[in-house]
């Protein structure tokens, strides 16, 4: 923790200012609203927040739940709702692991509790579950609610192990209807580029490795030949057909000149790119029928060339008072996506190969460098020019999303209601990829092009019968729920990949005109869930409550033996500040503590996990070969649910109806892993599913927020910051380590480390010769000088596999949000920043681009410029030679440090004044001026950001994030 004093004191300094502030004028005039109304200390724990199948007042939540108002996030140009939730809740950690326009990002709760099983939360919109939030747009949304704790998610039991994320929409009001516009255009940029060497860099990289082969080809020979010498030693009768050139020996003489190409390949990869949106909303109603119309258009170029992502938004809510005891309602949410463009991201795919395209390239190719006719450089690998490929593929997705509900509800009773309802989610999603002939030197058009088209339907149906009673007797409150649901989830996907076409004209997939089929799949897979839950809520004088709540789930996706799971909760809550001695106390506004405990389970590993299932297979019949089928895996009917226990220890703190601070400190473990185990060769299969194994998280969390300064000038402050530390307990009855990662080689799961631990060689600097002599220094068999050097973990006096050991993980020690808010007469300014410390990104990106012995026909890492060449020039004592032997070890010359601190959003807006207002005949008008991703400070070299990991913490060369620059505009009428 003594990491953590500098941060909190940053995030608290706020706090000290503000309690001198009040303290002098508690000693003075006091607060008029203190003075006026002491009993105004609760107004603002009185707010009503969602919880599960519900909604409680703040004052009486007895579980840990962080909330999020449509207003911090309104004037931001975000695609997604899941990107408001950036740092704005202490615990809940984001991350966009690509900036792909249209990705959503990954979130976690309270840190990762689970190996195989899914570590996302679960998705409620309005009361319906859902599988993420993209059929809302940002700007329906009234508010988000994160459940963390495990009294606040077990009333959805199976799901509810990495916490409940819970959107509420905007609805109907009663009056004239009133509309409401709002839009945003912007530009943006790339976040940040990487270091990777310019042409000249390059051609004194490609020098170097071309003169040592030339040398040491024959005695005699000198660095200094000319072309000319070279080819007359080599046998080339034309000396001045550069195509003929000899790479390993002879260098191309018109470097430096201006006969060559000199190519930024990352500048013309990547382009401004525009986003905007727009937004057209109306909301009216009567006493009885309310209703909510919005529809809104996004459209967000990507940075890449010949990238991007549209989407389109409806939504219809209507709620009806059908009499004074029946009620009804329906929502229907269509949305359809485009995206488009290659596979930028990832291994091998047109990121990865832009970076190491050679930077000079022949005059009458450039950019376009081995691409249609043209000859590939020389000196160049043979890659193609991707700013080819990314304007000539065709890779569109198309998806159409419908998320319908429906309720009715009845009061049999005063306090006694009953309410059904019913939903559906309806996704049909298709992708059609056409890569032409892109070399037409050896081919015709469509000889070896390949066209693929895959469609996805998935849908997912949920009914639900919920019982509510409500009773206040004297002191005394109750609150109970009882409920039924059933899901019901079914997916069909279809895969034709083809190649071979008569042309490439026509980019539309055609069985009929292919020469081959290289795949054709259809798979259907299907399951269901069945619950049974109830919770009760006491309080008494509402100073002290009570929660209990039980759930019992049976999921078709385990062993018939162990189908159902129990899950059960509890939690209490003290008002002290509510006390007879604290009730003259203005100054004091909320003092509360709260303890929950809960279960939660997880079934999120896939379909069919727990059954034997088959595939197809040849066998003999006759002396002929049959199609049949044949075991492929084995039945484990015992197979059952992970379970999470939580406990959660809540204090909260309010002061001067200005100050409010809440921690929470909690202890999760999760048992009962589902986990591949091996198993003996004799049952005729290697591994199959099982229940074994258990992770653990801790963590404190911090939330603080304050009006520092009122009156005309009015600045707010909310900071939070959050700590977890994770530990594998068990694994298995051997507790046999797990190896993740690149290749199953980077990372490690052991017993007593964090999950996903990176396990590597130890980089500790560059061999000199004198190294290779002393045999007190450790080194790879066939070490030369100029070599990595890595640390001996093991002290046997050389460097092999035993050497390999944990260094550090992919969790941080801690992540924050930080924002100010300020606000004088028409204007308020918006500034937020976020980050975290400790943590580390593998990035096997740059080791891609960043090998030794890679050699001279791709470009490399910028670091390069800096190498070993001699012990008189050891360069930047990191990176070794270029012809050296430990290319293929993975080891921490890659491993980086994923602190940073970011400047993530500055907005500044200006309300124009009512009488301007009211003669242009509409109630508000804003126009406000939004930079995103203004400013970042890291220590990653090896990737575009230390953030875009996968769950083990590598990198592959993640999509970059973008700055955005825009102005947007608000009015209603």
């Amino acid at each position: 923790m003594k990491k953590s004093i500098v941060t909190m004191g940053i995030l608290l300094s706020t706090s000290g200012f503000i309690f001198a502030q009040e303290k002098q004028a508690a000693n003075t005039a006091k607060s008029q609203d203190s003075i006026q109304n002491p009993k105004n200390k609760t107004k603002d724990i009185e707010e009503v927040v969602i919880i599960a199948y519900g909604t409680q007042k703040k004052g009486e939540v007895t579980g840990s739940v962080g909330r999020v108002s449509a207003e911090s996030f309104k004037d931001r140009p975000i695609a997604r709702v899941d990107q408001a939730l950036t740092g704005q809740i202490a615990g809940v950690k984001t991350r966009a692991t690509s900036g792909k326009p249209g990705e959503p990002l990954e979130i976690r709760v309270r840190g990762t509790a689970s190996i195989s099983a899914s570590n996302s939360p679960l998705y409620v919109i309005d009361g319906m579950v859902a599988d993420d939030m993209a059929n809302v747009s940002p700007d329906d949304v009234q508010s988000i609610e994160v459940l963390k704790d495990a009294a606040s998610t077990a009333m959805y039991g199976s799901r509810g192990s990495n916490g409940i994320v819970i959107v509420t929409t905007k609805k109907g009001i009663s009056g004239k209807p009133s509309f409401s516009f709002s839009q945003y255009y912007g530009v943006q940029t790339i976040e940040k580029k990487l270091d990777i060497m310019t042409s000249s860099e390059w051609i004194d990289y490609a020098t170097e490795s071309i003169n040592k082969r030339w040398v040491a080809l024959a005695p005699g020979n000198s660095a200094s030949d000319s072309y000319a010498v070279r080819a007359n030693y080599l046998n080339l009768a034309n000396t001045t057909n550069y195509n003929l050139a000899n790479v390993n020996y002879m260098i191309d003489p018109r470097w430096g000149t201006d006969q060559v190409a000199y190519i930024d390949w990352q500048d013309a990869f990547y382009r401004p790119a525009a986003i905007q949106n727009y937004q057209l909303s109306v909301r009216g109603g009567s006493k009885d029928v309310k209703y909510a119309i919005s529809a809104s258009y996004f459209d967000q170029e990507g940075l890449a060339l010949n990238t991007g992502f549209n989407r389109y938004n409806l939504s219809a809510v209507v709620d009806i008072n059908i009499s004074d005891k029946w009620k009804a309602g329906i929502a229907l949410r269509p949305s359809y996506s485009q995206s488009y463009g290659a596979a930028v991201d990832g291994k091998d795919n047109e990121a990865h190969k832009m970076l190491s395209m050679v930077p000079v390239a022949e005059l009458s190719a450039g950019l376009y460098t081995n691409f249609w006719k043209n000859d590939r450089y020389r000196w160049a690998s043979s890659s193609q020019s991707s700013i080819g490929v990314l304007e000539n593929t065709t890779n569109n997705t198309n998806e159409f999303r419908l998320l319908s509900s429906l309720y009715m509800s009845y009061d049999i009773l005063p306090g006694l209601n009953f309410k059904i309802s019913g939903g559906a989610t309806n996704n049909f999603n298709l992708n059609n990829s056409y890569t032409p002939t892109f070399n037409l030197i050896t081919n015709i058009p469509g000889q070896v092009s390949i066209a693929s088209r895959r469609t996805v339907n998935y849908n997912r149906y949920l009914g639900e019968a919920l019982l509510n009673y409500k009773k206040t007797f004297g002191n005394h409150s109750i609150a109970a729920l009882a409920g039924y649901s059933a899901e019901n989830y079914r997916t069909t996907s279809q895969y034709n990949r083809n190649k071979g076409f008569p042309n490439d004209d026509l980019k539309t997939f055609n069985f009929t005109q292919s020469a081959s089929v290289l795949n054709s799949e259809y798979t259907v897979s299907e399951w269901m869930l069945v619950s049974m839950f109830g919770r009760v809520n006491y309080d008494y004088k509402k100073k002290y409550m009570l929660f209990a709540s039980i759930r019992r789930d049976g999921s078709s996706r385990f062993g018939w033996n162990n189908l159902w799971g129990t899950f059960a909760a509890f939690g209490s809550a003290w008002k002290i500040d509510e006390e007879e001695f604290l009730q003259d106390k203005t100054w004091l506004s909320n003092l509360k503590l709260r303890y929950s405990w809960g279960e939660n389970g997880n079934n999120n590993i896939g379909d069919y996990r727990a059954f034997g299932t088959l595939s197809g297979g040849n066998y003999s019949f006759g002396g002929n070969l049959s199609n049949g089928l044949i075991p492929n895996t084995i039945a484990n009917p015992n197979l059952t649910w992970e379970k999470t226990q939580s406990s959660d220890f809540g204090f909260e703190l309010g002061l001067f109806n200005r100050i409010d601070f809440t921690a929470d400190y909690y202890i999760k473990k999760t048992n009962d892993l589902l986990l591949q185990q091996p198993i003996p060769f004799a049952t005729g299969y290697n591994i199959m599913w099982k229940n074994v194994g258990s992770v653990q998280n801790t963590g404190l969390e911090l939330d603080l927020s304050t009006k520092n300064l009122t009156g005309a000038f009015r600045w707010n402050t909310s900071a939070n910051i959050a700590f977890n530390n994770n530990k594998v307990l068990q694994l298995g009855s051997d507790n046999a380590p797990i190896y993740t990662g690149f290749s199953s080689s980077t990372n490690i799961i052991k017993v007593g480390e964090e999950l996903n631990s990176f396990y590597l060689y130890e980089a500790i600097g560059v061999l000199s010769t004198a190294d290779l002599t002393n045999t007190g220094v450790a080194k790879t068999a066939g070490a030369i000088a100029g070599d990595v050097k890595y640390k001996d973990f093991n002290g046997d006096g050389k460097i092999t596999e035993d050497d390999r050991h944990i260094i550090g993980s992919p969790t941080p020690d801690y992540y924050w949000g930080f924002t100010n808010t300020f606000s004088y007469k028409g204007f308020d300014l918006s500034v937020f920043f976020q980050g975290q410390k400790g943590g580390y990104s593998y990035a096997l990106l740059g080791r891609a681009i960043d090998r030794t012995s890679m050699g001279t026909t791709t470009n490399v890492m910028g670091n390069w410029a800096n190498r070993w060449r001699s012990d008189e020039n050891p360069g930047d004592g990191r990176t070794p030679r270029l012809d050296g032997t430990t290319g293929s070890l993975l080891d921490t010359r890659w491993l980086y440090d994923a602190t940073y601190i970011q400047l993530k959003n500055v907005t500044l807006g200006y309300n124009f004044e009512q009488e301007l207002v009211n003669k242009l005949k509409i109630s508000n008008l804003r126009v406000y001026v939004s930079l995103e991703n203004v400013w970042r400070k890291d220590h990653y070299y090896g990737g575009y950001n230390p953030e875009s990991v996968q769950s083990d913490g590598t990198d592959y060369g993640a999509y970059p994030n973008a700055k955005v620059y825009m102005m947007g505009l608000n009015f209603n009428f």
